[in-house]
């Protein structure tokens, strides 16, 4: 399996190019460039003084807010350190013999099918076909004895998006042979129907669907680390059964008041995503000697098209320039000629496209 390193790693930049990390423009890690919402400074600030108490184990009035939030039942909701903590307890529950993983995607999904011992088989998705998995090869890959399938949506790196139709059917196909299908959506609050592009309104309809979801993309809080899955009663509570106690700080326990969107924190994201993402692709489609996938949440994937030019190259000479990229050579079925970049505010993607030009210039 191919080591995969994570975005947004500024403290390595910052020592290798002699460059503060506070001028650098990350575009390499993909967080709301809103920043963090007031009220939820707020709320974080006002709730200093638990820290002298333990978190509650159970999250109970962040699974509270969840819960109105989605109109989903408490007890099929499961908060963790991060996505990834619900990832690795997902798998550890379901312990499945063989995964099915359209790639390129997320290496976490890999890592915790490794660790509790599943097979992996990796369903690539095409770069002809605009990375959406083609239908009937999916649905022969998932006759083959696959007992779950993990599909991110909007897919990173891609910024693919399946529709929900698309998706419902790969449930109840899936369902139909005892096919357990994962879905992340950690992007999908920043997709322009946000919310609407979620599978979580048809939870209760299926036993063999859990979604994923994280605070810490749409609410720029990567380093509080906190993120939920949904799922069946049964698999949440068995979840909740092996979780590590107090794996949720009491800061990130805090922070649920802030889906109720009081400021229209999240009504301006849907707006600056509508009008930005548009905008910048357009933009970067005149660049000559890059091939620009369309995207439908906040980054972009491109492809060098440019001989003598590889992303190593490219990103060196842009961090140079205190600029930050994602190498994506090391997605499956990626190569050299791939990264991908954030969007972010019209300031800052002005700065980033006139540096673009100069250095593919």
């Amino acid at each position: 399996m191919q080591e995969q390193i994570h975005g947004g790693n500024i403290y390595k930049a910052s020592r290798m190019y002699g460059i503060r990390k506070e001028d650098f423009l990350d575009y390499s890690a993909n967080i709301n460039p809103l920043g963090l919402p007031q009220n939820l400074r707020e709320i974080l600030i006002s709730n200093l003084d638990n820290l002298v108490n333990y978190p509650d184990t159970e999250c109970t009035e962040l699974k509270q807010d969840i819960s109105r939030y989605l109109k989903v039942d408490e007890d099929r909701i499961i908060v963790g350190n991060g996505a990834s903590e619900v990832i690795f307890l997902l798998f550890e529950v379901l312990r499945p013999k063989k995964v099915l993983i359209p790639s390129p995607t997320f290496a976490e999904y890999s890592k915790a099918a490794v660790r509790c011992g599943a097979d992996i088989e990796y369903f690539p998705l095409k770069e002809e076909d605009n990375f959406i998995p083609d239908r009937e090869d999916l649905f022969s890959k998932l006759q083959a004895g696959v007992d779950a399938l993990f599909l991110c949506n909007p897919n990173n790196p891609t910024s693919t998006l399946l529709t929900k139709s698309s998706l419902l059917e790969i449930i109840e196909y899936s369902s139909r042979r005892n096919v357990f299908v994962i879905i992340d959506e950690a992007f999908i609050e920043l997709t322009a129907e946000a919310n609407e592009n979620s599978m979580a309104e048809v939870l209760s309809r299926f036993n063999n669907l859990f979604i994923i979801r994280a605070f810490t993309k749409l609410f720029a809080i990567p380093g509080l680390r906190l993120g939920y899955g949904l799922g069946g009663v049964e698999t949440v509570k068995k979840m909740w059964e092996i979780k590590m106690p107090w794996s949720v700080n009491s800061l990130a326990c805090s922070v649920g008041p802030v889906l109720e969107d009081k400021t229209g924190y999240m009504k301006k994201t849907r707006e600056w995503i509508k009008e930005e993402l548009e905008w910048f692709y357009d933009e970067l489609v005149k660049i000559p000697g890059l091939k620009v996938f369309k995207p439908n949440t906040n980054f972009i994937l491109l492809k060098i098209l440019e001989e003598g030019l590889n992303v190593k190259i490219l990103k060196d000479k842009m961090a140079s320039k205190g600029i930050l990229i994602r190498d994506a050579s090391n997605f499956k079925f990626l190569n050299e000629k791939f990264f991908r970049i954030a969007i972010k505010d019209r300031e800052r993607n002005t700065v980033f496209l006139r540096t673009l030009k100069e250095v593919m210039g």
